[in-house]
């Protein structure tokens, strides 16, 4: 069946992917926060960022946990800090927000199947080497939220989420603390690692 509106109204922010691990102490606080956008088309271009709030509680980590940006678009990147995870609570509100170190990614490789038990994210630069881990990958879930059922509160928002029973990061081959919490995503509760495919953000028109 055709859609009746096959061109959804709005302007495109972005568009790619970006896959999350949130990890949790036993008290239910974060203790290492991390996000990966590979964006395959924004008004800054094509480009990858890692954000990793690895002493969320801290402006200023340290080496085994460092709070860092690893980027190899900075334009991009810095539109996505300002723009996108400022708009963000739980990441805006962080001490580590403030206290971002800025390096130049030099190489990424993406491993294992989005449809299989792993999948992972690995990027590194200026000495620094982070690998995102998701296991016991769940079956694949269309989302089609709008302003109110999303962080930023200003975009609708297209994507593909697969969810992780089991998730890790490790910083230089060494894991950080932390275990799985759950989050709820469009009144549905799922896990604090996901997967978000084909994920388009869009600005919807401005009620007259």
């Amino acid at each position: 069946m055709p859609l009746s509106e096959p061109i959804t109204p709005g302007i495109v922010d972005w568009t790619g992917e970006n896959p999350g691990i949130l990890l949790k102490n036993d008290d239910g606080s974060f203790s290492a926060m991390a996000l990966f956008f590979r964006v395959a088309w924004s008004k800054f271009g094509q480009g990858q960022m890692l954000l990793l709030y690895g002493t969320p509680d801290s402006d200023q980590g340290s080496d085994e946990a460092p709070n860092i940006i690893l980027s190899d678009n900075a334009k991009l990147s810095d539109y996505l800090l300002e723009s996108f995870v400022g708009g963000l609570p739980v990441f805006r509100d962080a001490p580590a927000f403030n206290g971002l170190k800025h390096l130049v990614a030099q190489s990424m490789q993406t491993d294992g199947d989005p449809m299989s038990h792993r999948y992972s994210e690995t990027i590194s630069g200026e000495g620094t080497s982070v690998q995102l881990v998701w296991e016991d990958l769940e079956s694949p879930r269309a989302l089609e939220l709008m302003p109110h059922q999303v962080g930023s509160r200003k975009h609708s928002m297209f994507s593909v989420l697969v969810p992780a029973q089991q998730a890790s990061i490790l910083v230089n081959g060494k894991p950080l603390p932390g275990k799985l919490g759950t989050r709820v995503q469009a009144d549905v509760e799922t896990t604090s690692a996901f997967l978000y495919l084909t994920e388009t953000w869009i600005f919807p028109p401005e009620k007259s």
